[in-house]
């Protein structure tokens, strides 16, 4: 065949060639591209590879955004560059796999051609080592191939979520991708204000750094500045700062003996509050001689719902002087008493006997004290007789070891009888006077009951006055009055009604305004007098009754508790009611708390007056105040 033949079948055959690929009949085996872009061309393609952006009809294809965004699956330091396999400037574009430097040249088959600056090659496209080679563009090392963009390494067959791109170990999700302060993957815990970041758990705002315990935190914080206890917490009002003052250090004299540490004798010394406190409250108690020492350094806590609290105190002959003053201090408040140390084995000897003056009926029984001057050590037995034929007595009596007075009763002889009942210790005496009389006729009004506190509370008080006499009584603007035990004068005042009224055989009820009885009260203190539950006194009189402790004009005096030192025939009653108690009259002399609590003396006026006390009034169970609207009852 000629040499110009042969020129004329090379165009010719590529012209088949190009009719075959671009529309002939056989689309299984389209091939069109020669490596030269031709008129009527978009692209050339000298292969069959997929995805290298012109197809087997000679056509740009359009490629889709890669796994991932715009910007890549991954952060902005993606695995390649910036402009990363699956964007918009990603492999397949006019500007190729990679960056847009691409492997050696501008292009690996575009419109710069790959033999200006051959793909990594000196030798040009169309030679054995051209583009179509195994070293060219569309090789195994060009794009497309295995090492090019849909590669392995690239945006395609193990492109996004691959080994080396999105989803790898330097991809989204990864140690260096999501986990990052704006990412949410491994290492994150969703978006920019990420597990672990500054907004984040841990942080100031966060239940970390200034988290559980700040001032930002839930519950305001246990510790800092608005700390537990204060009153921005949830420990309300703190210790220490409670409304409640101080009221009481009693009883006003006290022992202790020397070598023991506890509470006081014969009565524990004690704080007392106002009203019981919201939370414990501490009370510094001094003293005035190391002979005695409070506890605690001096520190006495009154829990939290209590009104009171014993002083603890450790007594040392040896010490100091002989009686020491102890002071509680609260706030502005201060309270005094006494208290005096006692040898070991140091004796006791007879005080008095009290009443010292005491009438009894016939076969009835009056109640008498015999008192000593300090506790003694071990139990004291006292002799006891009579004189006159006034009546019997136990052959003794026993104060017990720590204690310092005992009680017996005397039971009336012989009407008229006059004499003596006598207690003997040792070589000592101490004498009563006694007489036996008949019922003693009451002509003035009584106190018939009496609650210093009640189940309502501290101030649940009330005082009940009895008219025993067969007329009405004015008692419009007469006064009762309120003393503690060892008070200098009656503090507590109050005026009753102008129009106040007690109907013969009548009551009359004088309340707290906090008293919490069904039965209603004629008039009310409010807060006029605070009552102690414990030890104290009442009275009642006519307008001009002066606040002194002796008063002529005194109508009727109730003292309660051992140290009562007022009481009608220095006789206090001891026998102080619980809660839900009372003190009453009695009707007779033969009345008891049986017979007056729904027994024989229920119904009867409280009219027994003997001006003693103790002998007078029995402790109830169970309070029974009456008003006006109650009726009247016979003695």
């Amino acid at each position: 065949m000629s040499l110009s033949f042969r020129h004329l079948l090379v165009p010719l055959s590529a012209v088949l060639l190009l009719l075959s690929a671009c529309g002939g009949d056989d689309p299984k085996d389209p091939v069109c591209g020669n490596g030269i872009v031709e008129s009527g061309e978009a692209c050339d393609d000298g292969n069959r590879t997929e995805g290298d952006r012109c197809n087997n009809s000679c056509q740009i294809t359009t490629p889709t955004v890669d796994a991932g965004t715009e910007t890549d699956a991954g952060t902005v330091t993606d695995a390649g560059t910036e402009t990363d396999a699956g964007t918009t400037t990603d492999a397949g574009t006019e500007t190729d796999a990679g960056t847009e430097t691409d492997a050696g040249t501008v292009d690996a088959g575009t419109e710069t051609d790959a033999g200006t600056v051959d793909a990594g090659t000196t030798t040009d496209a169309g030679t054995t080592t051209d583009a179509g080679t195994e070293t060219d563009a569309g090789t195994t090392t060009d794009a497309g191939t295995e090492t090019d963009a849909g590669t392995e390494t690239d945006a395609g067959t193990v492109d996004a979520g691959t080994e080396t791109d999105a989803g790898t170990t330097t991809d989204a999700g990864t140690e260096t991708d999501a986990g990052t302060e704006t990412d949410g993957g491994a290492i994150d815990a969703g978006p920019g204000p990420d597990a672990g970041t500054e907004t984040d758990a841990g942080t100031e705002t966060d239940a970390g750094t200034v988290d559980a315990g700040t001032e930002t935190d839930g519950g305001t914080d246990a510790g800092p500045a608005p700390d537990a206890g204060t009153e921005t917490d949830g420990g309300t009002t703190d210790a220490g700062t409670s409304p409640v003052t101080l009221t009481a250090l009693e009883p006003a004299a006290t022992f202790a003996r020397s070598g023991t540490t506890g509470e006081t004798i014969p009565e524990s010394l004690e704080v007392t509050l106002s009203a019981p406190a919201d939370t414990a409250v501490l009370v510094q108690v001094t003293s005035s001689s190391p002979s005695v020492t409070v506890a605690n350094n001096g520190q006495v806590v009154v829990p939290a719902g209590a009104r009171s609290a014993a002083v603890i105190v450790t007594a040392n002959a040896a010490a100091g002087s002989a009686k020491a003053t102890l002071t509680a201090t609260l706030g502005s408040d201060s309270r005094a008493a006494t208290v005096r140390v006692l040898g070991e084995t140091e004796a006791a000897s007879l005080a008095f006997l009290s009443p010292e003056t005491v009438e009894v009926a016939p076969g009835k029984t009056v109640n008498l004290t015999v008192t000593l001057d300090v506790p003694p050590a071990t139990d004291t037995i006292i002799a006891l007789s009579t004189t006159g034929g006034v009546g019997t007595v136990p052959a003794s009596v026993t104060v017990p070891a720590n204690q310092i007075s005992a009680k017996f009763a005397l039971t009336g002889g012989a009407s008229g009888s006059t004499g003596t009942v006598v207690a003997t210790l040792g070589g000592q005496s101490v004498s009563a006077q006694a007489k036996v009389t008949s019922e003693p006729t009451t002509n003035h009004i009584v106190i018939s009951e009496f609650a210093g506190a009640g189940p309502g509370g501290q101030n649940d008080e009330f005082v009940e006055l009895y008219n025993p006499t067969d007329a009405e009584v004015n008692i419009g603007s007469w006064r009762i009055q309120y003393k503690s035990a060892t008070g200098t004068t009656y503090s507590g005042n109050f005026i009753l009604p102008a129009n106040a009224r007690i109907a013969a055989h009548g009551y009359y009820l004088v309340a707290n305004g906090s008293y919490a009885g069904s039965v209603t009260p004629d008039a009310s203190w409010a807060g006029t007098i605070s009552m102690s539950a414990t030890v104290g006194h009442v009275r009642v009189g006519p307008n001009n009754l002066s606040t002194a402790i002796s008063d002529a004009n005194a109508v009727d005096t109730l003292g309660y508790g051992a140290t009562a030192n007022s009481a009608e025939g220095a006789s206090p009653v001891s026998s102080v009611p619980g809660a839900a108690g009372s003190l009453e009259r009695k009707a007779n002399a033969g009345s008891s708390a049986a017979t007056m609590e729904g027994g024989a003396d229920a119904t009867k006026g409280n009219g027994y007056d003997t001006n003693v006390n103790n002998a007078d009034f029995i402790s109830r169970t169970t309070r029974g105040p009456q008003n006006r609207a109650s009726g009247t009852e016979q003695p």
